[in-house]
């Protein structure tokens, strides 16, 4: 494994947990996204298809689900305890046409033209190399075969982080250090144009890209879980891991105070934003 894969792979598995635990309402900010493109696939029964990213096995169940009992899904996440509780909830629904693998879907040596269509939502923008990685997923499609995704726009444009990187600013003077454009990241493919061109240099056609907003809304009394979806992502996860506990302590309180200022009728209401990516 590289050594940016192998930051991706302790990255995830430490996250795992808390991303687990906070599953609910990541749903809520990634659902529709991850909606619009699994619409782009056109799934029908019998179809096989790979779900990569696929954390704790939401969007592989669905998938599963659409490609019918003589289809099948295959999930594969970086951080094996991802799988684990991908497994579990797959055994909990008594689902049978669905498998799970912990890999790097950068390098893993998939079987040549094995998948009708794959799928990610907001899982491959996490790649050391997405040319290489984007490469190795084309090889695993069939011919005529679909990929779809969804990854995030400019952060400007997600509000559900960037408040809450702004409180961060406005305790310590300046963010974290964060992923530079083409580095691993949450918005590592937020450039239309050096997307299409990634996707073409991997062997792609026809790709299709398109803007997709949404709104995310917590009642005022969910304000810790939204907080709590804060520290595990994105700049307030990073201020964290370095601050003491008084800067800490400052920081959440600010976090907290941006939120709430963005309440109205008691209802907090933050934009997002995505791509959604079809290609040959």
């Amino acid at each position: 494994m590289s050594n940016g894969n192998l930051e991706q792979y302790e990255f995830w598995e430490e996250l795992a947990p808390g991303w687990i635990a906070s599953v609910d309402h990541t749903e809520r900010v990634s659902a529709p996204f991850g909606d619009g493109a699994m619409d782009r696939l056109s799934l029908r029964p019998g179809l096989t298809i790979l779900d990569v990213g696929c954390g704790s096995g939401s969007t592989t169940l669905e998938l599963a689900r659409r490609v019918g009992p003589e289809g099948r899904a295959t999930g594969v996440d970086i951080a094996p305890a991802m799988i684990a509780e991908a497994v579990k909830r797959a055994a909990t629904a008594q689902v049978d046409n669905i498998s799970f693998l912990a890999a790097d879907a950068q390098v893993e040596p998939f079987e040549p033209a094995t998948f009708d269509a794959i799928y990610s939502r907001f899982g491959v923008m996490f790649f050391a190399d997405p040319k290489l990685a984007f490469t190795n997923l084309r090889r695993a499609l069939r011919p005529g075969g679909v990929l779809a995704f969804a990854c995030w726009a400019n952060v400007f444009l997600n509000e559900w982080m960037f408040v809450p990187g702004a409180a961060v600013v406005s305790v310590t003077g300046s963010l974290p250090p964060m992923p530079g454009p083409g580095e691993p990241g949450p918005f590592s493919l937020a450039d239309r144009t050096v997307l299409e061109s990634l996707l073409s240099d991997a062997g792609f056609n026809s790709a299709e890209v398109t803007s997709q907003a949404e709104t995310v809304t917590f009642e005022g009394s969910e304000i810790d879980s939204l907080l709590a979806l804060s520290r595990r992502v994105g700049p307030v996860r990073e201020a964290l891991r370095t601050a003491n506990a008084e800067t800490a302590e400052q920081i959440m309180t600010a976090v907290r105070s941006a939120l709430l200022d963005r309440s109205v009728d008691g209802v907090v209401k933050l934009s997002s934003a995505a791509f959604i990516v079809s290609a040959r």
